[in-house]
């Protein structure tokens, strides 16, 4: 019960764009991203569709002072909410942060792409391609779950097809 308290507590101290963005699992909430980034593109078009028609019609003076209200107004904030959510997603280390469930999926799409390959023209190709994936994920992935990631590889990379056109031994 504590925990969930605990998780409450900390969602109420972020800040209202953390919560707007990030759902409580700390996962970016694309849909909204992509609306807030649609919405601010329109504006900062209408403004400067704005500011031209003003300039044009009222002379340079105007044109110059609406474009800098736009540029400083509109597309300086723009550019920082996305280098905000662009350096809060990177984390620039070599381990990874999923959560369970995230690795669990990622684990369980590999393994699902892997069986399709099979009997495929370009099988070898991808399950070459599936296996780099995974040893890729089983080099980055913590300690605890490195066992899960290795036995993935090690399984998809016996599915690879040998020279003489069978299944690696396994």
């Amino acid at each position: 019960m504590s925990i969930q308290r605990d998780a409450r507590a900390r969602a109420a101290r972020q800040s209202a764009i953390v919560r707007l963005f990030y759902d409580r699992e700390g996962d970016l909430r694309t849909t909204r991203v992509l609306v807030v980034v649609m919405v601010m593109v329109a504006v900062i078009v209408a403004g400067t569709v704005g500011v031209s028609f003003a300039g044009a019609s009222a002379g340079p003076e105007t044109l110059a002072i609406g474009a800098l209200i736009v540029f400083l107004g509109l597309k300086l904030p723009f550019l920082g909410l996305v280098f905000w959510i662009i350096m809060r997603q990177g984390n620039g280390d070599a381990h990874n942060d999923w959560s369970d469930r995230e690795r669990d999926e990622i684990f369980a799409y590999l393994a699902n792409q892997a069986r399709e390959a099979k009997g495929r023209p370009d099988e070898a190709e991808r399950l070459q391609w599936l296996t780099r994936e995974a040893w890729l994920i089983a080099d980055t992935v913590p300690d605890e779950h490195r066992a899960k990631a290795v036995a993935l590889a090690v399984e998809i990379g016996a599915m690879r097809p040998t020279p003489s056109g069978t299944t690696a031994p396994g």
